[in-house]
């Protein structure tokens, strides 16, 4: 004979596998943990055993005498009298580029910074959304005319100087072609970067890929006013 429950209270029969789908999750987790704790363990033990892997230093931010102001701004005159600091351009920016400044006189409004990466030649993305004319609109060819700024060579961080090594990252990645490596004068066999200022866009570009860390031996500086051409 079949004993017939009832007043059963709703769920008491679910109550016991919703403990036990508790407690194979949690027991899940605690494997999964030490999985984990042992992967990095090994990768650890295999780190130190084949010499370990050099971590990447990241960049930090420069303190520019003059900041870099985004394309179509047309320079900081112009920025600070139209800007109402709505960060509509520095969400935007596909390329990390742009941030809110800290600087007095232009609190929160958009400034280039090339730590995380650089500003390309064919992105318009800042000037399309600003809703004041403070970025003015530009297309991809006025953009990769525009002159932001200008890079600088700091000697006693270069790689080639610090390290003794041959790089040339900076050349070979400058959109603009405005970075030749030329050889240096004590020693001819080593070849520095020379910067031509009338062809540099200060995009960014060099800033961003030189190897010295945690400050780039080259950098952009801003400039009052943009010019283009």
């Amino acid at each position: 004979m079949i004993e017939k429950r009832e007043n059963s209270p709703a769920g008491a029969e679910s109550a016991p596998k919703t403990r036990r789908a508790f407690l194979t999750l949690a027991a899940l987790g605690t494997v999964n943990s030490v999985a984990n704790s042992v992967v990095a363990q090994g990768i650890e033990k295999e780190s130190a055993a084949d010499g370990g892997v050099a971590a990447i230093q990241p960049k930090r931010d420069l303190d520019r005498v003059t900041p870099v102001t985004p394309p179509g701004s047309e320079g900081l005159k112009h920025l600070k009298r139209h800007c109402t600091t709505c960060q509509l351009c520095i969400s935007a920016c596909p390329n990390g580029v742009l941030r809110p400044s800290e600087r007095p006189g232009m609190l929160m409004m958009p400034e280039m910074g090339f730590e995380r990466g650089y500003c390309r030649p064919e992105c318009v993305r800042c000037s399309s959304v600003c809703p004041t004319g403070a970025i003015r609109i530009l297309d991809v060819a006025r953009k990769a005319a525009t002159h932001v700024g200008i890079a600088r060579w700091r000697a006693s961080l270069c790689v080639v100087n610090t390290d003794g090594v041959p790089c040339g990252n900076c050349a070979r990645h400058c959109p603009a072609q405005a970075i030749q490596m030329v050889p240096k004068k004590e020693n001819p066999k080593v070849k520095i970067p020379a910067v031509d200022e009338d062809r540099c866009l200060g995009c960014g570009a060099c800033e961003n890929l030189c190897p010295s860390r945690p400050v780039s031996a080259i950098y952009v500086e801003g400039v009052e006013r943009h010019r283009v051409g």
